[in-house]
């Protein structure tokens, strides 16, 4: 029995390092009008997941604020061939799922459907039919800009939506990430037809898109959807479009207190931090871990929640873009509690910043990272995800396989280095939204 339990306990040692890397085979492929495509075959559920990622997102409103959230909600309202109803109930008959996704970076239009042909090809048809010839019906334009200045008034009154987007306002001031990017109603009243048409040419083409698939299809397959794919996309007459100046990264400190009549006081302190792809982001990561966000083994949780009672809630995160991303301090509380939350809040950064953490926290965030990341890529839709990202902020392919390697590397010097280096705790926005008693 004893020799039984130990070779078991010898299968377990052997097999825990394996368990920990991704294990995922990410191949390449340019189709022929120079689209860079990423794809990993998955032999253990019979799926195809295409994500189209495009630098879309609301980075490329302009003037028109809210015309990339408005163009890819309509999407599949309609083709020349199509109304709406038949192109959900094409959808719908053969069990796939059609998406649409926009944030403040990029844009993503996406198909889940069967791999097999008898599933897959009338909904490959209908999406490819979406790609290249989206119509945009006037009624359906007005529809849905009545639901987003609906959405956006009841944004007003939420606390949260506020907040948030008051400090990317703050931290950003006028450039494309400080707006909200569902945009603003004085702009959406004004977007016409010919606006999203002209988006849609101008931004979602081949010159402008990446691929990612996972898939149990064969390479040949997978090839030749993603010729198809990109033959869909390819437009006639496409505009130039102007370069975004770059970003510089230009914090300073800043108090803002906007009055709301609510109990709570919603708070965030930050600024900008770093890019997607920065040297410094995997430091970050394990530091902010400790910091704030690994929930309540964090400093901040277990400092403001546990030890004082001050919040159910407070979190720290990074958040890399294409240009430079926030680093954010989230906080709810009684709005009484508001200014010793943010005094403690800061004087936990500064230490943080200037010494680190103990070797003790790094062992244990490098090990729940390590361990807790297979279920991270344990689905299609999450490879699918990561592969997106790699592509579009074009990461190393061997990103994924040495991701805990990269983790396990990293010292105490690291994180204290990124720290000083990307999160100028001097030099941060603090955003108070309360009632008179969160004021200071």
């Amino acid at each position: 029995m004893i020799k039984k339990i130990q070779t078991i306990y010898l299968l377990i040692i052997m097999i825990i390092p394996n368990i920990t890397q991704a294990n995922i085979e990410i191949l390449e492929y340019e189709t022929k009008n120079g689209i860079k495509v990423l794809y990993s075959q998955s032999e253990n559920i019979p799926m195809i997941d295409i994500k189209i990622t495009f630098d879309a997102g609301s980075n490329r409103d302009a003037t028109v604020k809210g015309l990339s959230m408005i163009t890819h909600n309509l999407l599949d309202e309609g083709t020349s061939k199509m109304n709406s109803e038949e192109i959900a109930s094409s959808f719908e008959s053969t069990g796939a799922v059609f998406n649409t996704s926009v944030n403040k970076d990029k844009s993503s239009v996406s198909l889940r459907s069967l791999a097999d042909k008898k599933y897959l090809e009338p909904s490959l048809k209908t999406f490819l039919n979406i790609l290249s010839d989206s119509i945009f019906p006037q009624h359906e334009v007005s529809l849905q800009k009545e639901r987003t200045i609906s959405s956006i008034i009841e944004d007003e009154s939420d606390p949260s939506d506020i907040s948030m987007n008051l400090f990317f306002k703050e931290v950003y001031k006028n450039y494309v990430y400080g707006t909200p990017t569902i945009g603003e109603k004085n702009a959406i009243k004004k977007i016409s037809r010919k606006d999203v048409l002209n988006f849609y040419r101008n931004n979602l083409n081949h010159m402008n898109a990446k691929i990612a698939i996972v898939s149990s299809l064969p390479k040949k397959d997978i090839i030749l959807l993603s010729e198809k794919i990109s033959k869909s996309l390819e437009r006639e007459n496409i505009k130039k479009r102007e370069n975004i100046v770059p970003l510089k990264k230009n914090n300073k400190k800043n108090y803002v207190y906007k009055k709301i009549n609510s109990e709570q006081a919603h708070i965030y302190i930050g600024g900008m931090s770093i890019k997607r792809g920065s040297e410094n982001h995997l430091p970050l990561y394990v530091g902010n871990y400790i910091f704030g966000g690994s929930g309540f083994s964090a400093r901040l949780m277990q400092e403001l929640r546990v030890k004082r009672g001050y919040t159910y809630g407070v979190y720290s995160y990074i958040y890399p873009m294409k240009d430079i991303g926030p680093f954010v301090i989230g906080i709810e509380t009684k709005s009484e509690q508001a200014q010793v939350s943010i005094q403690l809040i800061q004087k936990m950064l500064k230490e943080f910043c200037e010494n680190g953490p103990s070797s003790e926290e790094i062992k244990h965030a490098k090990e729940a990272i390590i361990n807790g990341f297979p279920l991270r890529v344990d689905s299609n839709s999450d490879i699918l995800n990561y592969l997106s990202m790699i592509n579009y902020y074009d990461l190393p392919l061997d990103y994924l396989d040495k991701f805990t390697e990269n983790i396990s590397r990293i010292t105490k010097k690291d994180i204290i280095t990124a720290f000083q280096e990307e999160i100028d705790y001097k030099n941060l926005t603090t955003l108070v939204v309360g009632n008179e008693k969160a004021k200071k």
